[in-house]
């Protein structure tokens, strides 16, 4: 906890530098201190992301940020000052009731950051993706040694930013700084709250209710946190302003949402925001065009060339757009196998091939555990939330915010309809109902401090997951230990032997046998799963290898010969 403390109080000094830099290159006045931070991270992911294309994000990056951050604190110590002291004035006027819940809270995503990580994409490519940025930058044709290093978020080139690679290897805790700050921002909002008045406000701080949920993307980089906690306020912005916003607004809005599809690319659809916002405010918004424009062409410019580098293709998997000719480019096959691999992940790996459309709605309506229970909810929430929006005073804007959520799930029941990609529509539509039926700040109040409580019995007390998930390897979550107050745990929780393999004069390092498919947890690089290899040289014939003799030159893949297919 401590170690963590420590790399949070350099994370929050260097976001508050970047933010602050950010905010003046943009012209964006009166900002709030915690989205200032947010802003940090957004410049900050822009920069590390460009110096990925050129350099390994390690030591000789962490010492040019280090005097960079010492340049910009001297040069801006007045601001600096200023937002430290709001920070504490914010605090101040918390009710005791409020401090103290948190102060519980940021204990417990501080122990739960300590903890071993529990997803199971950190497992696949969450360690390995960044593990190549902090050793080589971005690799060409990174996605031909595992399809899923081709998605290479932002998010985790953010991560090797921040996660120290040359002191040691357990330093991913940027989500449980994002959960942090969020936290403090969302109990303030519900400490401000005044009875009916303000109630989107209100909106924002009941995202806690899903503290549970929330609390096991803590202790992993995975990017669907930010997604989580930043689109609510998303949704916050473009309701109170959907009639009338300012230049400063919007442009606070406009980041906010590049940053997210920098991030997600899925959510490119609360672009639509934007659109709608700037077309209702066109005259008064157009002044400053083109320093939106230059804002998107930055991030999509990064976006793209990053795809083009990893993968061969500039929105990849997209194989529909195919403008590049790179040797390094992933053959077309197995973009097939990768996306049908993920639509089945949608579907519990439940073969539904063989069965139509209503066939396969019953089918993922009627999941086990979780992914039923979810999906569930979301359907009922279409179904009844058109009355609320006519029962409420923000009609139209709400009513995008629904059709959205239909358009976000009609294009993942052709990609990959897991609930965590559309929970964030689950959770503002779920909330959005109950705070037009209980206004109440007290009982408010009172569901979030119990969801708090609720989601610090696993990190101390070992609970089985059977009722919840049917995969084996998410069947229990890594409780806090007693020398995790100074030392976290490592930031993999496979126990596995790695060992080097040689196939068709590729070698490579492989987890045994033990471990599932997808797997290549900390191994060192090139690392992947045997398994993996052998599968699509049997059934696809291909095999990765090297361009060069040099990892850095990166990957491509070679046909094969398969007598044996």
């Amino acid at each position: 906890m401590l170690l963590i403390f420590l790399s949070w109080i350099y994370i929050f000094i260097t976001t508050k530098n970047f933010g602050i830099l950010f905010t003046k290159v943009l012209g964006i006045k009166n900002c709030h201190p915690i989205l200032l931070q947010v802003f940090g991270l957004l410049f900050y992911t822009i920069i590390t992301s460009f110096f990925a294309f050129f350099i390994r994000i390690n030591i000789e990056y962490y010492v040019f940020i280090l005097l960079l951050n010492i340049i910009l604190i001297y040069s801006n110590r007045s601001d600096f000052k200023t937002y430290y002291n709001s920070i504490i004035l914010l605090f101040k006027e918390l009710k005791i009731p409020y401090k103290f819940l948190y102060l519980f809270l940021f204990f417990i995503i501080l122990a739960q950051s300590s903890t071993k990580p529990y997803l199971i994409d950190n497992e696949t490519y969450y360690i390995q993706t960044i593990k190549w940025i902090n050793e080589f930058g971005y690799v060409k044709g990174l996605a031909n040694l595992h399809m899923f290093f081709g998605q290479n978020s932002s998010w985790h080139a953010l991560q090797a930013g921040f996660n120290f690679p040359f002191l040691s290897d357990f330093y991913n805790d940027l989500n449980g700084f994002l959960f942090a700050i969020f936290g403090f921002w969302a109990i303030e909002k519900l400490n401000s709250y005044n009875n009916r008045k303000n109630i989107q406000s209100f909106n924002l701080g009941l995202v806690l209710l899903f503290s549970l949920f929330l609390m096991q993307f803590v202790n992993a980089p995975s990017p669907d946190l930010i997604i989580f906690l930043i689109t609510p306020y998303i949704f916050y912005l473009f309701i109170i302003k959907y009639k009338s916003i300012t230049i400063n607004d919007f442009k606070i809005i406009l980041s906010l949402v590049l940053f997210l599809c920098f991030v997600k690319v899925s959510m490119v659809v609360l672009s639509v925001l934007l659109i709608i916002l700037f077309i209702n405010n066109f005259k008064n918004l157009k002044r400053e065009l083109w320093q939106y424009s230059i804002l998107c062409i930055t991030i999509l410019g990064l976006f793209i060339t990053k795809n083009a580098i990893v993968s061969g293709y500039l929105f990849y998997p997209i194989a529909q757009i195919d403008v590049l000719n790179f040797d390094w480019k992933v053959p077309k096959k197995l973009l097939e196998f990768y996306k049908l691999g993920t639509y089945l992940e949608g579907m519990s790996n439940i073969d539904v091939s063989q069965l139509g459309f209503f066939e396969k709605i019953k089918v993922w309506l009627t999941l086990p555990k979780l992914d039923g229970l979810f999906n569930k909810a979301f359907v009922l929430l279409l179904i009844i939330f058109p009355w609320f929006i006519y029962k409420n005073k923000n009609k139209s804007s709400l009513l995008v915010i629904y059709l959205l959520a239909i358009i976000q799930l009609t294009i993942l029941w052709f990609a990959s309809p897991q609930y965590r990609f559309f929970f964030v529509f689950v959770s503002f539509l779920a909330i959005q109902v109950f705070s037009s039926i209980i206004k109440n700040k007290k009982v408010g109040l009172y569901l979030v401090t119990s969801s708090i409580i609720l989601s610090a019995i696993p990190i101390f007390v070992t609970i089985n997951l059977n009722a919840f998930t049917n995969n084996n390897f998410a069947m229990e979550l890594n409780t806090f230990k007693l020398k995790n107050i100074i030392i976290p745990e490592e930031n993999t929780k496979i126990k596995a032997k790695f060992t080097k393999h040689y196939i068709e004069g590729f070698e490579f390092n492989s987890p045994n046998e033990d471990v599932f498919f997808w797997a290549t947890g900390n191994g060192e690089l090139p690392c992947v799963n045997k398994k993996q290899i052998d599968y699509i040289k049997y059934y696809y014939n291909y095999v990765p290898q090297l361009r060069t003799n040099e990892l850095n030159d990166g990957f491509e893949s070679i046909k094969v010969n398969n007598i044996s297919n």
